[in-house]
């Protein structure tokens, strides 16, 4: 039987057939839709080639790949603090962070790490959202995914930019106590690694720059920023060390990149140098390089510091090494190329950087060997020192000792167990009724230890606060350094910010702060150096200011403490004080003195070189003539005498000092030995080192040449505010200390 269909269904299926062909010839003209692929975090450079130190501001570099479009952001790092608790940073001044398809961005921030082994996030957020996100780790050795652990806060960095000098033997040498004073010698030949914020160098003792390969430098002509950094942190205290020879004539004169770095001018003529005599007197070195010199040297003139080494010239005097003060720090200027020939072979290269370097020689070492062996068993800096100091001076607070809470405890046992049982079966003859008096037991003690408590910690928030002000005379650059320790009663979140304040003087607009916490070096417990990773109640933590001058969100505990402190710089309008000081024949001082702060300053000591004078309180405009009717003292026996602290001491010694009691909670005595740590001999006076702090140290001020006045100021000094209230109350501890570098003029 033949089927026959209807004409239209022929029809309709060829025109359906026809309509799939036209549909896939389009979907073939037509690409396919390409799906929106989001930026990746590529790595992290922290530190200078792996290496940076705990517990102090460090840069980070974040490498960011571009995804499928174009995208503006912000990167935030978040890492943890001393006490485990994350805290976040983000770009500086949130400065936008483009990223484009195919290319990779970098994003360079300021973090500061508070724990040996931590945890790196890093993220990448735009209008809100987390476009990408990484985790890194610390370890021992970097790898995908994990970065280089930070050194200890008692050990010391030094940076080296540009070729090799061969510094492992001196720093090795200077790494006298194991792992918690170690030295470690970064070095760097990219220009971006230079920060452009004086901060970036905090964690770092010593910058050397090696100028033989001029084209690391050529970059910083046009961008000067990096330069500009490192001469104010310099002048904010730090130490830098310039190696330039034969490419002076392109880095040294008026437009080149170093020229702002020199202690002189460098008039554009290289002389010779015949002879290595004056390199071998200077360092003290037995060997001598054979042979003639074939070296060309750099001539500067109006040399502003002390010239260590020169050579004689036909034309003129021939500076080799000149050491100069620049604001509360010094350069020192070396006119060779120790990483070339013949000085990189030279034997007595040791002798020589450590004359540079101002390393200690002879008895010093072994005294510093001791106590930093001393400071490897103790865990303990004087930074740690003054935190328990300030711990134990809260007013109204009176911490309960741990035996009397276990005796407490035993006795809370003792209720709910037996003292339970027998008195519900002997006295009340039911048993049924403990499920009443054992809970009214419990909250009994519940509520008698709160009122308890209450009693002995109040229901107010107290803070001790040492403050250090430095003032160059000369330059008029102000440096605060700001230690606030403080106990709070209930668990709250604070937005904090410093307001620096000076005596009679309106700061200007451009002073800026420098906000962070403080850590506990060392491997006791809550230390840096402690193996625990990050443990914390509290899972957001808080965040830096867009400018790193200020804590918002800080989290804080009921009855717990924290330290936080504050560095913070300003130029004077006025200077605050007159001083016309000459240095006499006999090594002493001359001269007048008068301070206009509109207060008058308590406990005055001028030091200099290895004197000090007692000068007691001063009135305000008072005029303190300086001349041989005072007595100078030793600045180890005025800085350490019984009248030093604010405690009456336990013993004094034979020649009238004050021995140091590592038990003493004596701030005033603490924080003298940190401020003037060499000239009293603080390694062997106290075994213990001041190097997390190490910035605040003046005593290489009395190397250059500059005389101290140290006073104690009767003020409360620079104000945190908590929002817009003030931060603390009535019964708060205030130590402020004033410190004005002076210029000497030279006697005949």
């Amino acid at each position: 039987m033949t089927l026959l269909l209807p004409i239209h269904k022929p029809l309709s299926i060829l025109l359906v057939v026809l309509s799939g062909a036209l549909l896939g010839a389009a979907a073939q003209a037509q690409p396919a839709a390409v799906p929106t692929t989001m930026p990746t975090i590529d790595g992290i450079r922290l530190g200078w080639d792996g290496v940076y130190k705990l517990g102090c501001w460090t840069p980070l570099e974040v490498e960011i790949s571009g995804g499928s479009e174009p995208i503006v952001g912000q990167v935030e790092v978040t890492v943890p603090d001393s006490d485990g608790v994350p805290t976040t940073v983000s770009t500086l001044d949130h400065r936008p962070v483009g990223v484009d398809p195919g290319y990779t961005s970098v994003a360079r921030l300021f973090v500061r790490i508070g724990q040996s082994k931590s945890s790196i996030r890093v993220r990448f957020v735009s209008e809100g959202q987390v476009l990408c996100e990484r985790t890194f780790r610390s370890g021992l050795e970097e790898a995908s995914g994990v970065v280089r652990g930070g050194i200890a806060a008692t050990g010391q960095v030094w940076l080296l930019y540009g070729p090799q000098l061969g510094l492992g033997e001196i720093a090795q040498a200077a790494s006298t106590g194991g792992a918690l004073t170690a030295t470690r010698v970064a070095r760097s030949e990219r220009a971006a690694d230079l920060p452009t914020r004086w901060f970036g160098y905090e964690g770092v003792e010593t910058v050397l720059l090696t100028t033989s390969n001029p084209a690391l430098y050529r970059p910083l002509t046009q961008n000067s920023e990096p330069i500009k950094a490192l001469l104010r942190w310099v002048e904010l205290g730090g130490r830098l060390v310039v190696f330039c020879g034969s490419e002076a004539p392109e880095l040294l004169t008026s437009e080149g990149p170093l020229a702002p770095l020199v202690p002189g001018h460098f008039d554009g003529e290289m002389l010779p140098l015949r002879k290595s005599l004056p390199l071998e007197t200077y360092s003290g070195a037995e060997q001598s390089i054979r042979g003639r010199l074939n070296v060309r040297v750099p001539r500067l003139i109006d040399v502003q510091g002390e010239v260590l080494a020169k050579a004689g010239s036909e034309n003129a005097e021939l500076p080799l090494v000149v050491r100069a003060p620049r604001g509360l720090g010094e350069l020192i200027f070396v006119g060779l190329d120790f990483d070339r020939p013949p000085w990189n072979s030279w034997p007595g290269r040791t002798s020589f950087f450590r004359k540079l370097l101002d390393l200690p020689v002879g008895d010093a070492v072994d005294d510093q060997q001791s106590s930093s062996g001393m400071l490897a068993a103790q865990n303990e800096d004087l930074s740690s020192h003054l935190r328990s100091a300030l711990d134990e001076r809260f007013s109204g607070v009176q911490p309960i000792s741990f035996a009397l809470v276990a005796l407490l405890v035993v006795a809370y046992i003792g209720l709910i167990g037996p003292g339970d049982f027998f008195f519900v079966k002997r006295v009340l003859k039911r048993m049924e009724l403990t499920w009443v008096t054992f809970p009214l037991i419990v909250a009994a003690v519940a509520g008698g230890a709160y009122a308890y408590a209450q009693s002995k910690k109040g229901d107010q928030l107290r803070v001790n606060q040492v403050e250090i002000v430095d003032v160059d005379t000369q330059g008029g650059l102000v440096r605060g350094t700001v230690w606030t320790h403080f106990f709070t009663p209930r668990v709250e979140q604070m937005n904090l910010t410093l307001a620096p304040q000076f005596p009679g003087q309106q700061l200007v607009e451009d002073s800026r702060c420098l906000t962070s916490w403080l850590g506990l070096p060392g491997f006791a417990l809550g230390g840096m150096q402690t193996f625990a990773t990050e443990a914390t109640d509290w899972e957001t933590g808080y965040r830096f200011g867009k400018s790193l001058d200020a804590i918002l969100q800080l989290p804080v505990q009921v009855w717990s403490t924290k330290t936080i402190t504050a560095r913070w710089t300003a130029d004077l309008d006025n200077l605050p004080l007159e001083a016309d000081l000459q240095r006499t024949s006999n090594g002493l001082l001359a001269g007048e003195i008068r301070a206009d702060l509109g207060i008058g300053l308590e406990d005055c000591i001028l030091l200099y070189g290895r004197w000090a004078y007692g000068l007691g309180d001063v009135a305000d405009q008072q005029a303190l003539t300086i001349n041989d009717t005072l007595q100078p003292r030793i600045i180890k026996t005025l800085l350490t005498s019984p009248t030093a602290g604010d405690e009456t001491p336990k013993r004094v010694a034979d020649d009238g000092t004050v021995p140091f009691d590592a038990d003493s909670f004596d701030v005033a005595r603490i924080v003298k030995v940190m401020m003037f740590y060499e000239a009293v001999h603080g390694y062997r006076y106290t075994n213990m080192l001041n190097r997390y702090q190490q910035h605040t140290d003046l005593s290489q001020t009395l190397k250059n040449g500059r005389a101290v006045l140290l006073a104690r100021v009767p003020a409360d000094g620079s104000q945190w505010l908590q929002g817009e209230r003030p931060l603390g109350g009535d019964g708060d501890r205030h130590w402020l200390y004033y410190r004005f570098v002076i210029p000497v003029k030279q006697g005949e």
